[in-house]
């Protein structure tokens, strides 16, 4: 195993199955020293997932910034990060985790970003969920598109018929109707 170029693990685009995790998990401890940027941007990552990687990320050395977006993770893992970030030791030097274009991660927990902050106080800004990404103009135009296209897949089921009740709704929509089991 060789030093990653230019510092960056970049496996985005590849969906990663369980067997791909270990292999990656022993790459990134066997490199630690190298690495300052991990790239796992629509890998089909989901939060059972991020957990198995997580000892090993969070215990590069070097790491400043950690690309999530574009996967399966939900607002549950959101709690396992901040957690994992309370801990100076853990993300020594991580100034940048990018959790966009997720499940249902629309801001970031004030404790995480404080967590960030602490790691990089020559930093004025703090990263907000809509400042992820590199076109961050169009991402806000693109914002109420997206709405728009959600609303429009949550109102029928693929063949066209309407949804019943309680089918397609977020959680907040469906209130305390369906017990969270």
């Amino acid at each position: 195993m060789g030093k990653p170029q230019d510092n960056t693990v970049d496996l985005s685009g590849i969906p990663l199955t369980l067997k791909d995790l270990e292999r990656v998990t022993s790459y990134l401890q066997h490199s630690s020293e190298h690495i300052d940027t991990v790239e796992l941007c629509f890998t089909e990552l989901t939060d059972e997932m991020l957990l198995q990687l997580l000892p090993a990320l969070c215990g590069l050395p070097h790491l400043t910034t950690l690309s999530l977006n574009g996967n399966r993770l939900t607002k549950a893992i959101l709690r396992d990060l901040t957690e994992t970030l309370k801990d100076p030791k853990k993300f020594p030097s991580v100034t940048w985790i990018d959790l966009g274009n997720n499940v249902d991660i629309f801001s970031l927990p004030q404790p995480f970003l404080v967590s960030l902050k602490r790691r990089c106080p020559k930093q004025g800004n703090l990263p907000t969920i809509l400042e992820f990404g590199e076109g961050q103009v169009s991402d806000l135009e693109n914002q109420d598109g997206l709405a728009e296209s959600q609303e429009d897949l949550r109102g029928e089921k693929g063949d066209g018929t309407p949804l019943g009740k309680g089918e397609g709704r977020t959680v907040e929509e469906q209130g305390a109707e369906t017990p969270q089991t």
